[in-house]
This record gives structure tokens, sequence and C-alpha cells, in this order.
């Protein structure tokens, strides 16, 4: 199972999601993903901009519990990373 840190950021009145660029292959175990959205946490600078764990399509515990009231829209954006659309 891979984990994707999804940008999440409010631009113009719209959410937006993009793929973390130093994150873009995923990370296989959920405590690394963990591990680097507390550093980018951390080092943001800019307000409206928050960082999302998912995985390739299959909640766990862990992530469910990590997401706010957009996690279906969260999932969608990790297969479609996943499958390359994005």
């Amino acid at each position: 199972m891979q984990y994707y840190i999804l940008k999440k950021q409010k631009m113009f009145g719209k959410v937006e999601y993009e793929t973390e660029m130093k994150a873009r292959r995923g990370y296989k175990n959920i405590s690394d993903a963990i591990q680097k959205k507390v550093a980018l946490e951390t080092l943001n600078e800019h307000d409206g901009v928050e960082y999302i764990i998912v995985n390739d399509g299959i909640p766990t515990e862990q992530v469910i519990e990590s997401m706010e009231h957009d996690q279906e829209r969260a999932n969608h954006i990790a297969k479609s990373v996943n499958r390359g659309e994005l």
C-alpha cells in the first residue's frame, strides 16, 4: 500500500489539491508519511495550506482518523495519481 501527501489550498474561493512535489512516489508505510506531513506543516509559511495523507484507495483506521470532511475527495485524487491521470 502506498501513502501520498496531498497539498490542499484554497485559492480564489476554490479548494485545490495537488500531490506534494517531494512526495510524488508516495511512502510505503504510514509512519513515514506522517513524519513527512509533520515536517511540511512545520515548514509551511502560507495561510490556507493544509497537508492530507491519503492512501492508494483502501482507507486504514489511522488515515481515516487523520482526514477531515474532505476524505472522499482526497481518496479520489490519490486514485487518479496512482493511475497516472494527474
